[in-house]
């Protein structure tokens, strides 16, 4: 309520006229019944104008009643601005309808009406702006009807206001004021609001809004916005959601104060619990229901501030899926259900409370609701744990990894679950695949199953032991520590598909190894190993064993693919291979070395242990192969026979030898020349003979110191030789007309026939003749003292020495 600082008032009667007196403008002003009209100059006016009641002239005047008004200025309209007040005074009931008049004389200035509502101390008033609904906006702002409302809590301002919007109403403790503000020359718009008392309440001022059946957000400023709220003070917006819809809030920006006690906070009172955030927390998403929203400040330290500008939003949800799960008869058992996306339009329920994720705990019954949610928009996780503390406690050591079955209604893509299995003190655990075997998942030997399991030990952090999957060599696993199997699927696959055993455990006694892995590999198939937590490396000072067997007719061939760069600084000796049932070693490796690839006859170990590195981490991938067993005792057979074969064809070569060289010594077959054209070998055979005459070669001498000579010298004489020499007679016989053909000299003609001698001719001598040729006969009777025969040999001897060069005569 504003104070009436002039003492002249006017009490004039009828309507406000305009009165032009010499070049000043004369206005009369008839305020209505309750009100007070404040005509005041502009602060930003540069004119010196002045507003004049009678003689006195003033820059601002007060009129409660009809009052002539004079302007020393031809356009006051642009110089001053009028402020029309009423107040509203409620007792113990108030029921007012509040609606602003217009003053047609006043409208060329821009007009301000301001109703002040006052209660007693206990009492609250309402404010209800159901018929036009406010919209609040930034300082800066306008409304598009030139028309905005300004709502103030004693010294505090709620905000600004304009016409057509969500807050209906608002309820203040002990006073307040409404004001609506219209500009110059424009008309105004008459709105009418409801003013009523109510009891007061310490959440106050509240705000209330009702928001709308559509998908519009909202926003909302802080008291006093962008200045801050007061020390202490609490400032409270009440939101009233449609049946279905489902509202998020969120922080568009804010200002934390420094606070000397206490802190800042937001409240959300919901149904029937209350959430207390942070202004820098996530805020209320997906909540459906009606909720009360406030802002508390603290006592802050000087020159802090509090501030905060929201905004919420409304969504319909059209279907509704509802599930009860019901989990009193299982053990250890969790269910975790969360959105794919976290701005999915898709809303879940935990006992009709909205949740972001959900949690479903064994041995209870859940009641849970999903809106708009389709099956892939969610996932599910599941967690069991089977412990046992002690072996001899156990009730059933052994046990089977199966994925739990879940109730059709829950919505959601089941993408893991997670076995958590706690051994015994002392203690160790065993898997084995119900399948058969189980493959390790290493590059080059990838699994073609729908799932994948990873197996991880906790005991000194988090260590992977493998990643694998059904159908493959590996037919146990033991670890000596806790451990968790997690099974994934594989391409995004549902894990509610597998309906069989993934697994089969027990918990046994302590084994000497951190881990025995039991391989039974198959011929002709290569098997890839890889010491625990590969490719990072196996923990310091752990050991890791592989039982590898196969039948007796095959071997292995074990090949070390990858061994990491790793020093150790005791020459640990890491890598070792020892047949099944003995005690030495076959092959061992220090840390560092590169282990060659060995061949094992039988089955055997293959035993790791890693040290403390100084150097990098210990990293093997070991490839088996098993092939068949090579037969000894044919293989040494064979090896001595060819050894035999190779000693025998050596012996044949050098006897082949030494007969060649003999033969080299012995006089080489010698070929006859023949004029005639007949060649023969000398020997056996003779001279052959032609098919007209046999006895063609007829000799006239022969000399006998030539044929027989060699019967008249000792042995040693034998061995000389020397040539016949004679005197030369020519020969007077028959003799070749065509002359004979220079032999070639210096050509080799190798000889192309057998190399041994001819055959002798099957054919009988003839009737009374000897089988020898007739040169024989002749060379006999000759022997025998028949002259007879001289002729011929003479002519035989010419015929053998015509050929001959003669050696040079003596000159002596």
């Amino acid at each position: 309520m504003r104070s009436l600082n002039f003492s002249l008032v006017f009490l004039l009667s009828g309507v406000l006229r305009w009165i032009s007196v010499s070049g000043n403008l004369t206005l009369m002003v008839n305020p209505r019944s309750g009100a007070t009209v404040h005509i005041n100059r502009s602060q930003t006016a540069q004119s010196k104008c002045e507003v004049c009641i009678g003689k006195l002239c003033q820059p601002s005047v007060t009129l409660i009643n009809n009052t002539e008004v004079v302007f020393n200025c031809a356009h006051p309209e642009d110089v001053f601005t009028v402020e029309i007040v009423k107040q509203i005074v409620c007792s113990k009931t108030c029921n007012e309808s509040i609606t602003s008049e217009e003053y047609p004389s006043l409208q060329n200035f821009s007009r301000t009406f301001t109703w002040n509502v006052v209660t007693q101390v206990q009492n609250a008033f309402i404010l209800n702006f159901t018929k036009a609904g406010l919209r609040q906006i930034r300082p800066t702002e306008s409304c598009q009807d030139k028309h905005v409302y300004t709502v103030s809590a004693g010294r505090t301002t709620l905000g600004r206001f304009c016409r057509r919007g969500t807050i209906k109403g608002m309820k203040v403790a002990n006073e307040g004021s409404v004001s609506l503000q219209v500009p110059g020359k424009g008309q105004l718009d008459p709105t009418t609001f409801d003013v009523s008392v109510e009891d007061h309440i310490p959440l106050l001022p509240i705000i209330k809004v009702s928001l709308p059946e559509e998908e519009s957000p909202q926003e909302f400023l802080s008291p006093n916005y962008p200045d801050s709220l007061p020390d202490n003070d609490l400032v409270t917006w009440s939101f009233k959601v449609p049946p279905k819809y489902y509202t998020t809030v969120r922080i568009q920006n804010y200002t934390d104060p420094k606070c000397q006690r206490k802190d800042a906070r937001l409240e959300y009172q919901l149904y029937t619990k209350t959430m207390v955030k942070k202004l820098s927390e996530t805020q209320l998403s997906e909540y459906q229901g009606s909720f009360n929203l406030s802002l508390q400040n603290c006592l802050m330290q000087p020159s802090s501030a509090l501030s905060l500008h929201f905004s919420i939003s409304a969504i319909k949800r059209s279907s509704e899926v509802r599930c009860s799960v019901d989990l009193k008869k299982e053990k250890g058992l969790q269910i975790h259900i969360k959105k794919k996306k976290t701005k999915s339009a898709c809303v879940l329920k935990l006992n009709s409370q909205i949740q972001e994720t959900v949690t479903i705990f064994s041995s209870k019954s859940s009641y849970l609701s999903f809106y708009d949610c389709a099956e892939e928009d969610l996932l599910l996780n599941i967690n069991q744990t089977i412990a046992c503390q002690q072996q001899a406690d156990c009730a059933s050591p052994e046990f089977s990894l199966m994925v739990p079955v879940l109730e059709k209604c829950l919505l959601g893509v089941l993408q893991q679950v997670t076995w958590h299995l706690y051994v015994p003190q002392h203690g160790a655990v065993e898997l084995m695949s119900p399948l058969g075997s189980l493959q390790q998942s290493l590059p080059g030997q990838t699994c073609n199953s729908s799932v994948l399991l990873t197996m991880t030990e906790h005991d000194q952090g988090d260590v992977t032991v493998g990643q694998f999957c059904p159908q493959g060599p590996v037919h146990k696993v033991q670890i000596r520590s806790n451990i968790t199997v997690t099974a994934s699927p594989v391409d995004s696959n549902d894990l509610r598909q597998i309906t069989y055993a993934l697994l089969k455990g027990s918990f046994m006694e302590t084994i000497n190894e951190h881990y025995i892995f039991t391989v039974l590999p198959k011929k002709d198939t290569s098997v890839l190993l890889a010491t625990p937590a590969w490719p990072a490396g196996m923990r310091p000072y752990s050991t890791v064993s592989w039982i590898v067997s196969f039948p007796s007719q095959l071997e292995a061939q074990v090949v070390f693919t990858n061994v990491s760069q790793v020093s150790c600084p005791n020459q640990h000796r890491g890598i070792k291979v020892q047949k099944l049932g003995s005690r030495d070693e076959t092959y061992n490796w220090r840390i560092g070395e590169k282990p060659k690839d060995v061949v094992v006859e039988e089955s055997f170990y293959l035993n790791m242990s890693n040290c403390r590195p100084s150097r990098g981490s210990f990293s093997v991938v070991s490839q088996i192969t098993l092939l068949k067993r090579k037969n000894k005792i044919l293989s040494i057979t064979l090896s001595v026979v060819s050894v035999l074969l190779v000693l025998v064809v050596a012996v044949l070569a050098v006897v082949c030898i030494i007969n060649r060289k003999k033969k080299k010594q012995t006089a080489p077959e010698v070929s006859v020349y023949n004029p005639n054209g007949h060649a023969f070998l000398p020997g056996l055979h003779g001279i052959p003979k032609t098919t007209e005459d046999e006895d063609v070669h007829i000799y006239h001498c022969i000399d006998d110191t030539m044929v027989y000579g060699h019967l008249l010298k000792d042995e040693t004489e034998m061995n000389q030789f020397v040539p016949a020499v004679d005197s030369y007679q020519a020969f007077t016989g028959p003799t070749e007309r065509q002359p004979l053909t220079e032999p070639e000299v210096g050509v080799y003609r190798p000889f192309s026939g057998s190399q041994s001698a001819p055959e002798v001719p099957d054919r009988a001598p003839g009737q009374g003749r000897n089988p020898f040729s007739k040169d024989q006969q002749i060379a006999d009777k000759e022997i025998n003292g028949d002259n007879s025969a001289q002729n011929e040999t003479n002519t035989t001897q010419d015929l053998q020495t015509a050929p001959i060069a003669q050696p040079e005569e003596d000159d002596s």
